[in-house]
């Protein structure tokens, strides 16, 4: 996918500058949040934003008989959904499978969430399932932040898929992360910073550009003597695992058909206090960071993410453990891990053993301080999510995500994004963009 089909979505909400204009969108919009609350308001905004994408009579017609059908479309879907997962949530928690049945129609009908969300904030719990309407589900943030990424925070947004603006933004203010060591895009090298084309003795990571989710990351181990191991076991020389990653940048990513260009940098090692949370590969704290129109930077949330097994990135959707960061100490909450299709809390790293909850995270008070820092030199842009590696030596960014997930952010500590400032914040941005 291109930078330019990143950022493609619906046009702007509004294009008359007419004050009727703004107040239909006004009428509009409080008819479809449906409800009151800073969720209701939110999906208000995203309901509008999926009927401004129709843009043909056809098509908003098929949206219109799509919503009166919605009740009896639930009904199927929530049958598939107990068929498919029913048997183990009534095993782990006792919740029959006719209580989930209604429970996944409600939500369906209610709020338009769908059974991944039911099982992603374990809605089947009798604790969560009393703040369900609270939840806000993937898809319909990534709606939301695609929208505002386009048209309200596009230059801001555009230094996190710009390879070079962000290393350049981060030297200019001091600012440590990992540069890039070789680019790779069409079969070949596309950009490098290694004076002599050798690559320097240590491990190395590479990964697709606009990937998500750590799909695609490699590891690759020096051997001491020139080469690199990768996950195969198989040793590569310098010139063998260039020649590798420059043929994998010919390839298509999942979602689009256009290749992907590859980065290479230097593995980053994780502080010695944390190596009992991982079997080798890089942990991370997923932290993010809003600002209300005007405002400065603040702290949202923390999430510890570490990988298991052999996985060479920290995500949870291949197999990672995740654990909510206490912002005060920077102690680790309960580890939540997938078993089957469920979530499960887990008191030890599935892989190594050790326990998560209440293990110190090093440099955590600095960590914090280098995202603000961070986040305060990027002007506009109302929320971020970084990817921060600790080190011996301190924090590191690895990156910034302007659409952060919205599932691992609630998954981790069960706290719907409905019960912290997002929404509001977000809604201000919305409202501010409306008006102006």
């Amino acid at each position: 996918m291109s930078m330019s089909a990143a950022f493609t979505t619906s046009g702007p909400l509004v294009t008359s500058r007419r004050p009727w204009a703004r107040l239909s969108l006004r009428l509009w919009h409080r008819l479809l949040s449906a409800g009151r609350g800073d969720v209701a308001e939110f999906r208000g905004w995203e309901r509008a934003i999926q009927w401004r994408a129709y843009t043909t009579p056809q098509e908003r017609r098929l949206a219109v008989r799509r919503a009166v059908k919605l009740p009896l479309r639930a009904v199927r879907e929530a049958r598939a959904d107990v068929q498919a997962f029913g048997s183990e949530v009534t095993a782990a928690t006792g919740v029959s499978r006719r209580r989930q049945l209604l429970q996944l129609w409600w939500l369906k009908v209610r709020y338009g969430i769908k059974g991944r969300s039911y099982l992603a904030f374990q809605l089947y719990r009798p604790d969560r399932w009393r703040r369900a309407g609270e939840y806000v589900q993937e898809g319909e943030f990534n709606r939301v932040g695609r929208y505002m990424r386009a048209h309200l925070w596009r230059d801001a947004a555009e230094t996190f898929w710009g390879r070079r603006r962000f290393e350049q933004l981060c030297r200019e203010h001091a600012i440590p992360t990992v540069p890039t060591l070789v680019e790779f895009a069409e079969g070949r090298i596309s950009e490098t910073t290694l004076p002599d084309g050798v690559l320097p003795p240590c491990d190395l990571f590479s990964k697709p550009t606009e990937s998500t989710g750590g799909e695609g990351a490699a590891r690759w181990l020096y051997d001491g003597r020139g080469g690199y191991t990768g996950r195969d076991g198989r040793t590569r020389t310098s010139a063998e695992l260039l020649e590798e990653l420059a043929e994998l940048s010919r390839q298509p990513g999942p979602k689009s058909d256009e290749p992907r260009s590859v980065l290479l940098k230097e593995c980053v090692r994780n502080h010695a206090s944390l190596l009992p949370l991982t079997p080798g590969g890089l942990c991370t704290a997923r932290i993010e960071t809003y600002r209300l129109p005007g405002g400065t930077p603040r702290y949202l949330l923390g999430v510890y993410k570490m990988p298991a097994n052999d996985a060479a990135a920290d995500n949870f959707r291949f197999g990672g453990v995740i654990a909510p960061i206490d912002e005060a100490t920077g102690r680790l909450g309960p580890g939540v891990f997938k078993v089957g299709k469920l979530l499960t809390t887990v008191t030890d790293h599935p892989t190594t053993g050790t326990r998560i909850e209440g293990h110190q995270l090093p440099w955590w008070r600095e960590a914090v301080d280098l995202v603000l820092r961070a986040h305060a030199v990027i002007p506009v842009i109302g929320l971020v999510g970084w990817d921060v590696a600790l080190r011996d030596d301190g924090p590191v960014i690895i990156e910034g995500n302007s659409i952060p997930s919205a599932e691992l952010a609630q998954e981790a500590s069960g706290v719907p994004l409905g019960a912290t400032p997002l929404m509001a914040c977000l809604n201000a941005h919305l409202r501010s963009h409306m008006q102006g």
